[in-house]
């Protein structure tokens, strides 16, 4: 028998009227559970989808079919199509690989893997693209930026970084014609991520740039940093900025970077013209280092070679460039 909230046995009716008043709530919350659970459902499939219509269709290259389904792969599982590497990736933003494998139709040997990976955005794109591509590859005009290697041919464009690998085979027009086709599928201007314009145009040395989400110069606490390397007369030096999302957090950065290379027994000089707190110190690992602040970015400067008032002009042009919400009253 129910009971009312005193502990007293309440009628049927009584009963069923209380059942329904909890009722009705309990299984609108479960109606909209269940349909939040859909959409989360839908929208991954819809996103899988769309990296799979990138891939080309089973005829797309005469002579060559695809192997069977596209597999689809995401952030908890990545690990099992690529566990040597998965870390780097989800380093960058991760969201999903799609594979397709492609064969001869006329059953010879070999065949070929494309992987569309959809790093969620441009610049993950090609900070990936970049942190994978080695020295001396042949530069090929696909996507932004493309090169073939080793049997592989690779590229990025928009969010997507693509690779179409040759297994047990030699078909490196085929393998160049996949990605071309993938490249097609892509939509949007094939374009350098904008967030290198924080870095000075002047003596960067050319297809220098890159890109670390997180982590940088191995502190957790620099993040969003795109880097180049500088020629300085005869000497080499690279600059780092990082965009921490505020002035706040810029400036903790910038006083942790600053206990750490203290902390490592350098000696550790003020500096002015470069930004807000600015100092100077000689790395043990990196060398000679000009550290600033403007707003809500840090510039590192870094060499083993060149001084420290080179370094200083190289941060203090970067930052000179850059935008500093403190000044807007904010």
């Amino acid at each position: 028998m129910a009971r009312d909230s005193t502990g007293r046995q309440l009628s049927g009716r009584r009963a069923a009227g209380l059942g329904q008043r909890w009722g009705r709530p309990v299984r609108c919350w479960l109606g909209i559970l269940a349909t939040l659970t859909l959409s989360v459902a839908f929208l991954a499939a819809a996103a899988a989808g769309d990296a799979v219509k990138l891939l080309p269709g089973p005829d797309s290259v005469p002579g060559w079919t695809l192997k069977e389904e596209p597999r689809t792969y995401r952030p908890d599982d990545l690990y099992e199509y690529i566990d040597g590497n998965a870390d780097l990736f989800l380093s960058y933003g991760f969201v999903q690989v799609t594979v397709g494998d492609y064969a001869p139709t006329d059953g010879s040997e070999g065949w070929i893997t494309v992987d569309v990976y959809d790093m969620g955005a441009p610049l993950h794109a090609f900070g990936v693209y970049r942190a994978e591509r080695a020295e001396g590859v042949d530069a090929v005009e696909v996507g932004t930026e493309g090169y073939a290697s080793d049997g592989m041919f690779a590229f990025w464009k928009s969010q997507y970084y693509v690779k179409a690998l040759m297994i047990d085979g030699d078909a490196a027009d085929t393998a160049q014609l996949l990605v071309e086709k993938t490249v097609d599928g892509i939509c949007g201007a094939a374009e350098m991520p904008a967030e290198l314009e924080r870095l000075p145009a002047d003596r960067r040395v050319p297809d220098s740039e890159r890109y670390l989400k997180t982590s940088a110069l191995g502190h957790r606490f620099l993040v969003e940093v795109v880097s180049a390397d500088y020629s300085l007369s005869e000497q080499t030096a690279t600059l780092h900025a990082a965009d921490l999302g505020d002035s706040a957090k810029a400036s903790e950065a910038l006083l942790k970077l600053r206990e750490f290379e203290a902390g490592s027994g350098a000696a550790v000089e003020d500096l002015l013209g470069v930004g807000v707190a600015a100092f100077g110190t000689r790395d043990p690992y990196y060398g000679e280092m000009v550290v600033g602040q403007v707003g809500q970015y840090v510039a590192i400067a870094l060499s083993e070679e060149a001084g420290r008032d080179s370094l200083a002009e190289l941060a203090g042009t970067a930052l000179s460039a850059l935008p500093d919400e403190t000044e807007k009253g904010c």
